[in-house]
């Protein structure tokens, strides 16, 4: 499969090419491994047989998604969302917080998020209570990231205590989330780029290497405003520190020293 053809691919499902850069060879192959599935000689071939094969078309869009993850990426963020973050949204909202790990690939985000709480929780007497969402327009991922296996080298960003806390032997190098963390997160496949929020107000939404990275402007700009209006007035939208931002991202203030993170205006909602 050649650039051009690669970019028809593209154009079908009004993806980002630059989003695709260190990933495209991967992607090919999948997708030719589909193609020869399906008995399709060309890509010409491969997207006529997509207009009129639903089943097809959403294994494509499966096949097309990359998925990325890792515990505690960028710690600036987890050290601001610690120290400063999570400490502001409880005084506000004593009451619990909710919050949606959106793409969470294979949920070192979401376990990430988990742990973070956990850890404080023993700390703190009384604390409030965490709703989780994670989804994924991926079911595979999706199976993964529940299960909560991963080897070992993934869990290096992971502080110590929280390795020996939080994690079990899994066998063969490989180590398993423990079953109270996992089994508190509420599991969805969805796709950001047509499903609506999976819930409403929303306190923080992870929204990281997924949207932003890989969806032209059409489809970010039309998927994002669900997203923000999913926040409660003051809760935060965390992108990826290097993900391309669509113009002005409506009703939300940069924070002053995490660049990946945004704050909803209070006042910003329905009029």
């Amino acid at each position: 499969m050649d650039p051009r053809e690669f970019a028809l691919l593209l154009e079908r499902f009004a993806l980002r090419a630059e989003g695709y850069r260190k990933v495209r060879k991967g992607v090919q192959k999948r997708i030719v491994r589909h193609m020869q599935q399906l008995g399709c000689p060309s890509v010409r071939a491969y997207l006529g047989r997509l207009d009129s094969d639903r089943e097809a078309e959403a294994e494509a869009r499966r096949l097309m998604d990359v998925s990325i993850s890792r515990f505690f990426r960028d710690g600036g963020l987890w050290r601001a969302l610690e120290g400063e973050i999570l400490p502001a949204l409880i005084a506000a909202y004593p009451a619990g917080l909710q919050v949606w790990s959106a793409g969470c690939a294979l949920g070192q985000e979401v376990y990430s998020i988990a742990i973070l709480w956990a850890a404080r929780a023993e700390r703190t007497p009384a604390a409030p209570d965490l709703r989780l969402w994670a989804t994924d327009v991926n079911p595979a991922c999706l199976e993964r990231a529940i299960e909560g296996v991963y080897p070992a080298r993934a869990l290096a960003p992971v502080p110590a205590e929280a390795r020996e806390r939080f994690f079990q032997p899994a066998g063969k190098g490989s180590f398993r989330i423990v079953d109270t963390l996992r089994q508190g997160i509420r599991w969805q496949v969805h796709d950001l780029a047509a499903d609506p929020p999976p819930a409403r107000d929303f306190h923080i939404v992870f929204l990281r290497n997924s949207l932003l990275t890989y969806y032209r402007d059409e489809i970010v700009e039309a998927a994002l405003p669900a997203v923000v209006e999913s926040l409660v007035p003051g809760g935060y939208l965390v992108i990826g520190r290097k993900e391309h931002r669509p113009g002005v991202l409506e009703g939300l203030d940069p924070h002053p020293a995490v660049p990946c993170l945004y704050r909803k205006q209070e006042s910003h909602g329905c009029s």
